[in-house]
């Protein structure tokens, strides 16, 4: 692939030639046109000229036959914000236990790496999120946690919006498609945001239906609980390590994840209505809070590679 990069340099707006071939892949992805009339029409170009652009984006593979947009090359140039980099080991964040949650203050990171900024937010609101996760369980077994599911909620919230309040200055100031990726953060920002509400749903329905499963159902239950956070863990490598071959760990807990609720729907179908009523809500909820963490794993996995990962079914 050529070594010349079609994007601007960072904080620096696309111009002339570079700003055309944006415009391009733009209209080619959102509008997948028919013909080179059709593009030339909506770029505002001459065919002639486009053709000579649509050579220069062939020869870089980001263009294919037929007008398609090669999502790897589109990743691999692009050059704003799809370059993560693992956030720095002196990240001082405080901890979920502080008493003023300062997630709107991106001053501990360093200003001039955007990037490290959005991966120091995103690290913050997972904290908070597997954190309400663990309560979850902890409720689950019987015990009390230290804090609540339902009383995160208002901090996992204060950091989503900050995440989110970082993303949107992204969208703003970066051209396509850099935005794109910012987009892409987004998405596993919401993600985590959901793992935290399904938290506290699983924790309101134990409290309220006062149904205790025991023995093998319970053993189950805690193991399904068990591999959920160590998807969680190799989520956090892949994401905030750039360790891309803990995706192949976390495919290896998602298998466990089916077998042991395989084996617990055929275990709970021989409880009364009302406990197997209980045991699936709960364990439906489980399984989408995991799921929401697989799929930010896969988002991961394709922002630090370029590669789209082989969907892992849950």
């Amino acid at each position: 692939m050529s070594q010349r990069t079609w994007r601007s340099p960072r904080d620096v707006a696309p111009q002339g030639r570079d700003a055309t071939l944006a415009q391009i892949i733009e209209a080619i992805e959102r509008t997948a046109p028919e013909t080179k009339a059709d593009l030339a029409e909506q770029v505002g170009i001459s065919e002639q000229y486009l053709s000579e652009l649509l050579q220069e984006l062939k020869q870089d593979d980001i263009v294919r036959k037929a007008y398609v947009v090669d999502d790897a090359a589109v990743y691999d140039n692009a050059d704003v914000i799809s370059r993560l980099e693992p956030v720095g080991e002196g990240d001082d964040s405080p901890s979920i236990d502080s008493e003023r949650d300062d997630a709107s203050d991106t001053s501990m990171t360093r200003p001039t790496d955007r990037g490290e900024a959005v991966l120091s937010l995103l690290e913050r609101l997972d904290d908070v999120t597997a954190t309400q996760y663990d309560a979850a369980r902890t409720v689950f077994v019987g015990e009390d946690p230290d804090r609540s599911a339902t009383a995160l909620e208002s901090l996992t919230n204060e950091r989503y919006s900050a995440v989110l309040s970082e993303l949107k200055s992204y969208t703003l100031t970066t051209d396509w498609p850099g935005n794109r990726v910012a987009s892409d953060l987004a998405t596993v920002a919401t993600n985590l945001e959901i793992v935290g509400d399904r938290a506290c749903f699983i924790t309101d329905v134990i409290e309220t239906q006062e149904v205790d499963a025991t023995g093998v159902v319970e053993r189950s239950v805690r193991d399904i609980f068990a591999a959920g956070a160590e998807i969680n863990e190799s989520f956090r490598a892949i994401l905030f390590d750039g360790d891309l071959g803990a995706y192949d760990e976390l495919v290896t807990h998602e298998e466990t994840v089916h077998r042991d609720l395989d084996e617990l729907f055929e275990l709970i179908t021989a409880y009364d209505p009302g406990v197997y009523g209980y045991l699936v809500t709960v364990t439906r909820a489980l399984e989408r809070a995991i799921y929401y963490w697989v799929h930010a794993a896969e988002i991961a996995v394709r922002l630090h590679s370029g590669v789209r990962p082989d969907h892992v079914m849950i």
